[in-house]
């Protein structure tokens, strides 16, 4: 078998089985495919991952978020696959690189365009089980941080993250979705291989959407413990000031009164006035410190 690379195609197969062309290069070259408005409109405009199967024709979009940067990069393309081609609808050159990729490391000597297309989604989430590791592994860290408090401030951490699992959640939803529509193809070519190929693809998008649900329960796990320790810090602050205030409520009442200085006041022309006032200050302070700290004991009783 040999492997025939031009400007626009890469093809591997002696029947010119795998295509790539930019969008206007596959209209003149399946007008018949792209008078189909609907067809024509899901390859032009892609929008999430999805498939389509319209009388023998599976087309559908890849909308691929990158694991760089989940919220703002996509690698963006279309397929369209015909009973004796698969053709990739790309305007760049990253569908071209990963396919040349993938077939440097897989050593298939048979392909037909449906086993292609499924050996190239398998591909697509070949490394994604060790990017959820490193979500996993950054969200202890993470809690472990915020526990220790050597972390001012995680909440944007966690909100980002949040962001980035949800992101990656929907994405597996739709790729199992692409599998569910492609399952009734695959049955009816009566490929055992692309049925097997499929049924394993199948369970590794269902393992990864199911992890990244765990890391997002986890996530707001640790997000609500996060919380309960900013309420425990607010109440013991609300404590405190409480605390202050009942002590110095009292004297503040007394040395207000006799800052006054009124000529008939009691104690004030007496020479151990002040003194027996700063010493009945000291005992009401010693008093309430002594009462606080009783209720306090009784109360975790």
């Amino acid at each position: 078998m040999e492997t025939v690379e031009t400007e626009n195609t890469t093809v591997q197969s002696d029947a010119d089985q795998v295509e790539i062309l930019g969008l206007e290069e596959f209209r003149k070259k399946e007008p018949g495919i792209c008078s189909i408005r609907h067809i024509d409109k899901v390859i032009s405009k892609p929008e999430f991952c999805k498939a389509s199967n319209f009388r023998g024709l599976v087309y559908g979009t890849f909308v691929i978020p990158s694991k760089k940067n989940l919220q703002i990069s996509h690698n963006i393309f279309a397929f369209c696959l015909t009973p004796d081609k698969l053709y990739f609808i790309d305007e760049g050159s990253k569908v071209r690189k990963k396919v040349r990729a993938m077939e440097e490391e897989y050593d298939d000597e048979i392909r037909t365009p449906l086993v292609f297309l499924l050996d190239f989604m398998e591909y697509l989430i070949r490394e994604d089980l060790y990017v959820l590791q490193g979500y996993e592994k950054t969200l202890s860290q993470l809690a472990e941080r915020m526990n220790a408090g050597t972390v001012a401030d995680t909440g944007k951490d966690f909100m980002y993250m949040r962001s980035e699992l949800n992101a990656l959640y929907t994405y597996y939803e739709q790729l199992s979705n692409m599998a569910q529509t492609m399952e009734q193809v695959v049955v009816q070519s009566g490929d055992e291989t692309a049925q097997t190929l499929l049924s394993l693809y199948i369970q590794r998008v269902q393992h990864l959407a199911q992890m990244t649900h765990t890391l997002k329960e986890s996530l707001t796990q640790v997000l609500d413990m996060k919380q309960a320790k900013l309420s425990e810090r607010q109440n013991d602050l609300v404590n405190l000031l409480t605390i202050v205030t009942s002590i110095f409520t009292p004297l503040t009442l007394i040395t207000g009164w006799f800052g006054m200085n009124f000529v008939n006041m009691h104690l004030l022309k007496e020479p151990w006035g002040y003194t027996s006032v700063i010493v009945f200050c000291v005992i009401l302070t010693l008093a309430e410190i002594l009462v606080i700290r009783n209720w306090k004991i009784f109360r975790k009783q």
